[in-house]
């Protein structure tokens, strides 16, 4: 019964895989050394277990609080996932620009320019949201509002990073003094494994936020 009532449990949550995997086991040992304390009262072994899981409660009834907790874990991640891509894009750029023997530091026409100093001030900013959510999700929680509203928000906030951080490195891409040929490895393929990648791993959190919700 306790089997059948950790895989009810499974199938009701949604989230990261290791963090749920986790909460299942500790379920799994809190009704076990439920059962047993019965079994040593003297119920027998199918009403010990039937006893620890009346006693724990119904799915229905746990399933929404492990599921914030699940919630809060996806958004993190996301949040942090973010982080990571916006804080290496310009490193891992000027190694792609000096390995095609490229000079990262030509300021470019005024396009270029306008671009590059808006996707610095976006990507300083995206950066700071998404610490923001790294705390705010980290306590367990948030003053932002409740935590399946701030996990929603999360994964729109990464849909949105997706798509206006593709949108800049395309005019990036094609303003770039380095950029000889947008076929060129400084041009198109270079944005889609640098950024293409990245971003479509944000956009795949984001989802997986949005579910977990």
């Amino acid at each position: 019964m306790i089997d059948r009532y950790v895989a009810e449990l499974d199938q009701a949550l949604r989230g990261p895989q290791a963090v749920k995997a986790d909460m299942l086991a500790e379920v799994r040992d809190s009704l076990l050394d439920a059962a047993e304390a019965y079994e040593e009262s003297g119920l027998v072994r199918e009403r010990a277990e039937r006893r620890a899981v009346d006693d724990f409660g119904s799915v229905q009834v746990i399933a929404p609080e492990y599921q914030i907790e699940l919630g809060l874990a996806q958004g993190r991640r996301t949040a942090l996932l973010i982080c990571a891509v916006l804080t290496a894009q310009p490193v891992a750029w000027r190694v792609l620009l000096h390995a095609a023997g490229q000079d990262a530091d030509d300021s470019g026409g005024t396009g270029f320019t306008l671009v590059n100093t808006v996707v610095q001030w976006t990507g300083t900013g995206a950066i700071a949201i998404a610490l923001a959510v790294v705390i705010a999700t980290g306590a367990g929680g948030s003053r932002l509002g409740p935590p399946p509203r701030l996990v929603r928000v999360t994964g729109l906030f990464a849909w949105t990073v997706s798509v206006v951080f593709a949108v800049l490195g395309l005019l990036l891409t094609v303003y770039s003094p380095a950029t000889d040929s947008l076929l060129g490895i400084t041009g198109l393929p270079g944005t889609a494994l640098l950024l293409g990648v990245p971003l479509t791993g944000i956009a795949v959190a984001g989802r997986r936020c949005l579910s977990a919700a």
